[in-house]
């Protein structure tokens, strides 16, 4: 699509300069593939430019392509996203945790990021403290 084009030419260059926002925006436009066929390692380069810019988008971006290969890079860009209050990244270090069965750790990232927003932080808050794993 040729707005997309377009948008990703100017994100680009404002990240070229940057743009910490806009070097997120050019992630996502790469991740989706909304020029051509999705490219995640074209849209990590711009994703850790946006994270290492401040940008939390960024930042959880990035985790969730390491998610699979690299939990570990994964978890230390959620945490960083988590530290700008990115309700979504708190709750994903909280089910990296919860996986581990680190039952405590992961209940203080679900419920900042149930205090930011994010449902699925909540729900998984509400579930872990039923389930007496505390």
């Amino acid at each position: 699509d040729s707005n997309f084009t377009e948008a990703l030419s100017k994100f680009e260059a404002c990240c070229a300069a940057n743009d910490a926002r806009s070097c997120a925006k050019a992630g996502a436009i790469y991740q989706l593939g909304k020029t051509d066929v999705p490219d995640s390692s074209k849209a990590l380069e711009f994703y850790n430019k946006a994270c290492q810019g401040g940008e939390k988008e960024g930042c959880s971006a990035a985790g969730g392509i390491y998610l699979d290969n690299d939990p570990q890079k994964a978890r230390e860009l959620f945490n960083k996203a988590c530290e700008q209050n990115d309700g979504y990244s708190c709750g994903m270090i909280g089910s990296i945790l919860i996986e581990a069965k680190k039952f405590k750790e992961a209940y203080t990232f679900l419920e900042k990021g149930c205090k930011l927003s994010d449902k699925m932080s909540c729900e998984f808050a509400g579930d872990l403290k039923r389930s007496k794993q505390l």
